[in-house]
C-alpha cells in the first residue's frame, strides 16, 4: 500500500471525513427509492456534525485519547531503546536549505533528546515521504545530531504508517536482541502507536510528549 493509498484510507475512516462521505451517500439515497433511509442518514449526519464542533465534545473526545502516564525516569532507564516517530516535515524550507522537522515531529524529537541524556539509551528515528520528498527520519536524524546534539543509531527512511513503523523496527531492533523501548510521540497519537507497537511484538513503555493543562485537568 502507497503513502498515498494510505493517508486517504485513513481519512476516510476518521472524523469529519466520513461524516462527509455519509452525506453525500445519503444524498445518493434521497434521489432513490430508497428515500427513508436517505432521511434518516442525513438526520444522523447532521445531529454527528453538530455534536462534534460542540467545544465540550470535542474537549471530551480529545481527553479520551490521553490514557497514559508522565514517564518517570525510573521507569524510563528499564527500556533498550527509544524509539522516536516521526511526524512530518516542512518541505523546501530555504532559511534551513532543505526539509526541516514539523512541529509534532519537533515536539518528539525534543523529548527523544531530553529521554537520551537522562538514561544513555540509543535512539531510532522513523518516518518515510512523499515521493521525491527528503524521508522524514532523515531529517529527524540530521535535526538531532546537529541542533540537539544527539546521536541516532538508527534510521528507518521506509516506513509511511504507523503500523509499518512497527513491523520495520521490529525487523531493525530484534537483530540487536531490544524487545522494551521507549515509545515517544504525541500523547493523541500515543493511545493507537502503543497498541500498534505492542501487536508487533514489543514491551512498550509509553513516553508521551505534548499533554495540554486543559485536558487534563478537569
Amino acid at each position: 500500500m502507497t503513502l498515498f493509498t494510505s493517508k486517504i484510507i485513513s481519512s476516510a475512516l476518521l472524523i469529519p471525513f466520513n461524516l462527509i462521505i455519509l452525506l453525500f451517500i445519503s444524498w445518493l439515497l434521497l434521489g432513490s427509492r430508497f428515500k427513508k433511509w436517505g432521511r434518516a442518514l442525513l438526520l444522523f449526519c447532521l445531529v454527528a456534525l453538530t455534536l462534534t464542533s460542540l467545544p465540550i465534545v470535542a474537549n471530551a473526545l480529545v481527553k479520551s485519547l490521553y490514557n497514559e502516564p508522565v514517564l518517570s525516569l525510573n521507569h524510563a532507564r528499564q527500556a533498550q531503546a527509544i524509539v522516536v516517530l516521526g511526524g512530518g516535515t516542512n518541505r523546501n524550507q530555504p532559511e534551513f536549505g532543505g526539509s526541516s522537522a514539523a512541529v509534532s515531529t519537533l515536539e518528539r524529537m525534543r523529548y527523544g533528546a531530553y529521554l537520551h541524556q537522562k538514561t544513555g539509551l540509543p535512539i531510532q528515528v522513523s518516518g518515510g515521504g512523499w515521493p521525491g520528498d527528503e524521508p522524514v527520519a532523515q531529517v529527524m536524524q540530521r535535526e538531532l545530531e546537529t541542533l540537539f546534539h544527539t546521536p541516532v543509531k538508527w534510521v528507518l527512511s521506509e516506513p509511511g504508517t504507523t503500523a509499518e513503523e512497527a513491523r520495520y523496527s521490529r525487523d531493525s531492533l530484534a537483530r540487536e536482541g531490544i524487545n522494551t523501548i521507549l515509545l515517544v510521540t504525541n500523547t493523541v497519537h500515543m493511545k493507537r502507536a502503543k497498541i500498534t507497537f505492542e501487536r508487533a511484538g514489543f514491551k512498550v513503555i509509553a513516553a508521551p510528549t505534548v499533554m495540554p493543562d486543559r485536558y487534563l485537568s478537569s
